[in-house]
């Protein structure tokens, strides 16, 4: 990756692909012309959407785990992360178990957020009880950001991760996350790139790929992404995605944290705004990666036409409260 100095300390460039990833690339964007999808039954574009995914996984090998540094270790030493959990007991085993493997000197915090599966509450007392995270439990769903709140109130760690129930952690991450904030102390919230944000932190291989990978692919694809530059390679974003969003606690205090009048969609949104007139920058840590499965928890819930329904409902809110004072 091409890099360039930066005053504040740390690299922040737009990345120079590598062979492997221009190719990547380059398939990805291959899709079944519009012609060819009328004519085609739907059982033969499955099968060339297969294949696609299949070409585009064969770089990453399903059965190679990955190590994590010391130092990789001891940068999760820093970070509280706080984990709602709201059922969905496939997708948050899998969350689980990559924190267990990858984050093992963080202070981890799981919600249950009010889950009613048997299986869910029994994967969540599993992990707690071996591990000794802690835990705070409501008896019925309040929703995302109540959940963030409540799990932030017992954190001690210098920052925060609110961390999406529907994620897999690389074992890169937060060595990266850390020296963003540690470089400048008007960093005030920082995201990884991912599988499914709504916003640039989006690559479109994971995204088409996030169904795809088994858990040693993502950690494949995360290396390759950061092998290029120890270093985080930054870039400033009006807000960041809350599926993995990093803050300093000190910063989330002040400010109250989430909106409590927003439950869950666009949260994020309306509190980067408060971080930006407090002065404190907005990065996207390029070459960092957590794995994002998206709309795994509450969608179940709410469905596709209730989401749809917060974020118009967020948008208007998040408007009205930080519209411009008239002259």
């Amino acid at each position: 990756m091409n890099e360039m100095p930066n005053t504040d300390g740390y690299k922040s460039a737009t990345p120079c692909p590598t062979p492997s990833f221009e190719r990547l690339r380059w398939t990805a964007g291959l899709h079944i012309p519009p012609f060819f999808k009328r004519a085609l039954p739907q059982a033969a574009i499955r099968v060339l959407r297969e294949l696609k995914g299949r070409i585009l996984t064969r770089d990453f090998s399903r059965r190679t785990e990955y190590e994590q540094s010391p130092e990789d270790a001891q940068a999760s030493a820093s970070l509280s992360i706080v984990v709602p959990v709201h059922d969905a007991p496939t997708v948050t085993r899998r969350c689980l178990v990559s924190l267990e493997k990858y984050a093992p000197k963080a202070e981890i915090i799981l919600v249950d957020d009010g889950s009613r599966l048997l299986e869910t509450r029994d994967i969540i007392e599993d992990f707690v009880s071996r591990n000794r995270w802690k835990l705070a439990h409501h008896e019925k769903a309040f929703g995302h950001s109540i959940a963030c709140g409540a799990g932030a109130s017992l954190a001690t760690r210098p920052y925060l991760c609110l961390l999406n129930s529907d994620t897999v952690v690389t074992p890169w991450c937060w060595r990266l996350i850390k020296e963003t904030f540690e470089n400048d102390q008007k960093v005030g919230v920082a995201g990884p790139s991912t599988s499914s944000s709504g916003n640039p932190q989006t690559l479109p291989v994971a995204d088409y790929l996030r169904s795809y990978w088994n858990d040693n692919q993502i950690c494949g694809f995360a290396k390759r992404l950061m092998a290029d530059s120890p270093h985080p390679i930054v870039e400033n974003l009006d807000w960041i995605s809350g599926f993995a969003f990093f803050i300093r606690r000190a910063l989330w205090e002040q400010l109250g944290g989430f909106d409590r009048n927003l439950l869950d969609y666009g949260n994020e949104v309306e509190l980067c705004k408060r971080v930006a007139a407090k002065g404190y920058r907005r990065l996207w840590v390029r070459n960092a990666y957590i794995h994002h499965f998206g709309g795994k928890s509450y969608r179940h819930v709410i469905g596709d036409e209730g989401i749809y329904e917060r974020i118009q409902a967020a948008e208007i809110y998040t408007g009205q409260k930080h519209r411009p004072l008239g002259p």
